[in-house]
């Protein structure tokens, strides 16, 4: 009995749920954690690299809520962000949709548009 409960978690765990719809800004995935600590201010006063403003071509991305959640994208989601980012004129803001399967803190993207 322990046994099948221990697999049935290990598979609970591995098995992503459903499409989500979640609401956030982009930012560079190697800045996000710092990003929710410390804000974005004084992360880009500390680490001006971090901001997307002028280079936006990353090579991981991450979504930041207003709830200071964050979820790294997948190779699709870095795909869209870089089709979104050339056309705004605030690159460190910008606000999207993502819709995807979410396994831990990783989107699985399907669709990406501009709040």
């Amino acid at each position: 009995m322990l046994r099948k409960s221990a697999l049935f978690c290990l598979l609970a765990l591995t098995v992503p749920l459903q499409a989500a719809e979640i609401q956030g800004y982009l930012a560079d995935w190697n800045c996000v954690k710092d990003i929710v600590k410390n804000g974005e201010e004084k992360t880009f006063q500390k680490r001006k690299s971090c901001s997307l403003q002028d280079n936006y071509q990353r090579p991981a991305y991450g979504l930041i809520t207003d709830d200071k959640k964050f979820y790294r994208l997948d190779e699709a989601g870095n795909k869209h962000a870089l089709e979104l980012l050339p056309k705004s004129p605030k690159r460190d803001t910008l606000h999207v949709v993502v819709t995807g399967d979410v396994t831990g803190n990783l989107i699985k993207v399907t669709e990406m548009s501009l709040l």
